[in-house]
């Protein structure tokens, strides 16, 4: 949370200051603002005041009395017993025993005023900014397995186990293996290995790793100890170097149940002093939805705090839908990543959504998928292709793939994406045995729950009358083809075709002749919630992409390495805190090492500057743009396409790109202009052809001069506690003194 904090005061300290400075000329001012007794602030270090999670917060209070005279209290009773200067040298305390809801903090000199703030407490179990809960949901703490601990039996229906499980391991110098450490029995210390951190310090590398139950997941954090010590949240003697490595896993499911969590001991990490977590509910495999992501997090990141200490940075890791998250929660809830390492990029999720959409719609064109609701149009043959796309070359020039393998890309994702993503199915998510039913179903089961990623996100874009969720998907005045219809290589026969009978899918994924059109609402909430990432938060973080296959024309094509810089270019007229590493052939530098050298940079920064120019002018010399080719390609390159070199690739096309959408890749709705003869220079369409085109688009063709329909900026920070759509947040409460006095607790 630091970002969020140095962004948080330099807002609030300036209207801070101009109250300050106009209550001084009013009379008594200075007699009010001496009441506050030496109390001169109050900060919850855990987390925002408003955003508090399981019942305690780390705060610190800032004295310039003597912290003998200072009285604590929480809610009116005395805590006072909680709080003392710190080895640290602060005055710090856990609060606990916060009610859910608001309370009220004071920390004041004996009978004086002093200062208060108002702290919101939530549920361990959730949800805090994310809505009503998705329901069924089936408690799994007892099938943790592998080398996690055995958690217990749920003791609530929030999926909460009793208490977290505390463990300690140490990495032995005989085997170089983790082996279970005993704090009341240790080994000899000749038989643990050492390490040395990245600050230098050398200990026995033994480390503390907790698992317990938050937000309906399962979080695990490991991190460097010294068990002979003090283990505290204000402690000076352990070596952990209070930075924080947080993994994202990849895939999409929308599963109805507790998720399990991953090992997290990594030794190059937690040898260097970091501290490594994650939540079962940061894996997309596991739950398909950023702001559960995100809210999973930050209750992550709290329960590190209070139990050992303050963040300095947060680093962000994962490939593929690990980047999804990256992107979206860097936008949607800046503050709890500082800087991003993103392998398989791509730019946020719903655009994959489309991606698959078009997929399933144009496999269903050409004959392809062997059988079922998207194989063949009836008439067609048995799936080797119609008369006009008989072929991978033919069908590249609609796809705009590598020319290659141009059906690789979508026969992939048809396989992994048509139960969860788009057409629902009554088995296409995991969740409690299904007896009785619970999963949609059209005939038996019609008001279920349903297994789309919109209905799985329906604390978001809400549920119509028919309590199914608005989809933001839409191919109205879309002109498949058209960039290759204008430069000659697709023929007048093949975009008519194509345009006039490709079709649409309704909610159940159905197919219909009909275009999709997107539902307005749904489409403001994608974009003003950041489920769309606009690269407005790349600002605040320090991303290295690492881009291992180039030449992937499968699940993980190049090109959207591109399309997500130009949303940053786009966004802040520049991509200073973005840089592209690709492989080809040559071996990369470590992206770990170049990532902790740049933020190490940044977060010693003494200056006043605003962030953004911080992580701009502290970027590593070596960490830029480069093309890793082998030596015998000439060796790394500051052109990303190794161009004179026989690795030249390009990063290809996309079937949205050929249709005329912006680079950006993020049209999710076009404004339409009539059907003209005259966009089509050259091209002389019979008059049966143009009858076709004009019952293709009877309200117009898309006009990708103008703005998308419903695009605007991401507002940060959005609760969806009060339903769906949500609400900024908006500023995180701050500590208030004299003259304000508190409000009843």
């Amino acid at each position: 949370m630091q970002l969020l904090r140095t962004k948080r005061r330099s807002l609030v300290g300036s209207l801070f200051v101009c109250t300050l400075a106009a209550l001084a000329v009013s009379v008594g001012a200075t007699s009010a603002l001496s009441q506050a007794g030496g109390v001169d602030d109050i900060t919850v270090v855990s987390n925002r005041a408003d955003l508090i999670s399981g019942g305690d917060a780390l705060v610190s209070v800032e004295l310039s009395a003597n912290p003998r005279s200072i009285r604590v209290e929480l809610n009116d009773a005395n805590i006072t017993s909680a709080f003392a200067v710190r080895p640290n040298g602060r005055y710090e305390g856990l609060v606990t025993g916060l009610r859910e809801g608001k309370n009220l903090l004071r920390v004041r000199p004996g009978n004086g005023v002093g200062r208060w703030i108002e702290i919101t407490n939530h549920p361990i179990g959730g949800p805090v900014f994310s809505g009503e809960q998705i329901q069924p949901w089936e408690c799994r703490t007892l099938n943790q397995g592998g080398t996690n601990p055995p958690l217990g039996p749920p003791v609530d229906d929030q999926c909460n186990a009793a208490a977290p499980v505390v463990e300690h391991f140490y990495r032995n110098a005989a085997g170089n293996a983790w082996v279970v450490y005993d704090p009341s029995s240790p080994p000899a210390a000749e038989a643990i290995q050492e390490t040395t951190t990245d600050q230098g310090k050398t200990v026995p590398f033994v480390i503390q790793r907790v698992t317990g139950t938050a937000n309906r997941g399962i979080y695990q954090i490991a991190v460097l100890v010294d068990p002979t010590k003090p283990i505290t949240p204000w402690s000076t003697e352990q070596p952990w170097n209070r930075k924080y490595v947080n993994s994202f896993g990849g895939a999409c499911s929308v599963n109805y149940r507790q998720p399990t969590v991953g090992d997290v001991r990594n030794v190059a990490q937690l040898g260097l002093g970091f501290a490594v977590g994650t939540s079962s509910l940061n894996t997309y495999a596991n739950s398909c939805s950023d702001v559960i992501s995100a809210e999973a997090l930050m209750m992550t990141k709290e329960i590190l705090t209070e139990r050992w200490g303050p963040i300095l940075y947060t680093i962000g890791t994962g490939g593929s839908a690990g980047t999804m998250q990256q992107h979206m929660i860097s936008g949607a809830y800046p503050g709890l990543l500082n800087g991003l390492m993103t392998s398989l990029l791509y730019e946020d999720h719903w655009f994959q959504v489309v991606d698959s959409f078009d997929c399933l719609l144009l496999s269903r064109y050409f004959g392809l998928g062997g059988g079922g609701p998207f194989g063949p149009p009836p008439g067609w043959g048995d799936g080797s292709g119609n008369a006009l796309f008989p072929n991978a070359a033919a069908r590249q020039l609609v796809y705009g793939t590598n020319p290659t393998n141009p059906d690789a890309k979508c026969s992939q994702k048809i396989g992994f994406t048509t139960a969860e993503l788009i057409a629902d199915s009554t088995a296409g998510c995991a969740g409690p045995p299904n007896d009785p039913p619970w999963r949609w179903h059209p005939d038996t089961n019609p008001n279920g729950t349903r297994c789309t990623i919109q209905d799985y996100l329906k604390y978001v874009y809400g549920v119509g009358p028919d309590n199914r969720a608005p989809r933001p998907i839409d191919n109205v005045g879309l002109q498949y083809g058209l960039q290759n219809l204008l430069n000659g290589t697709l023929s007048k026969e093949q975009f008519v075709d194509v345009n006039s009978r490709i079709g649409g899918m309704d909610l159940d994924g159905v197919w219909t002749p009909a275009r999709t059109a997107a539902e307005p609402g749904a489409l403001e909430a994608l974009y003003r919630t950041g489920r769309n990432a606009d690269g407005s938060g790349s600002a605040y973080v320090a991303e290295i992409d690492a881009r291992t296959n180039p030449t992937d024309v499968g699940f993980h094509p190049p090109f959207h390495s591109w399309s997500w810089r130009a949303r940053i270019d786009r966004t802040l007229g520049n991509h200073d805190n973005n840089v592209i590493w690709v492989s080809r052939g040559g071996a990369t530098p470590s992206q770990f090492d170049s990532m902790r050298a740049w933020l190490d940079a940044v977060y010693s920064d003494p200056s006043d500057d605003p962030l953004p120019d911080k992580i701009a002018r502290n970027k590593p010399a070596d960490v830029k743009d480069t093309c890793y080719a082998s030596d015998a390609q000439g060796g790394p390159q500051d052109d990303l396409f190794c161009t004179g070199t026989d690795a030249q690739w390009q990063y290809y096309s996309h079937m949205r790109w050929v249709a005329g959408w912006p680079m950006e890749l993020d049209h999710y709705k076009c404004q339409l202009k009539p059907l003209d003869r005259a966009d089509y220079p050259g091209i002389s369409f019979t008059d049966d052809e143009w009858a076709k085109l004009q019952e293709a688009f009877p309200t117009g063709v898309c006009d990708f001069t103008k703005p998308a329909v419903a695009h605007q900026p991401t507002i940060p920070w959005v609760t969806f506690a009060d339903g769906p759509g949500g609400r900024p947040l908006g500023d995180a409460p701050t500590s208030h003194g004299p003259p304000s006095l508190p409000p009843a607790p």
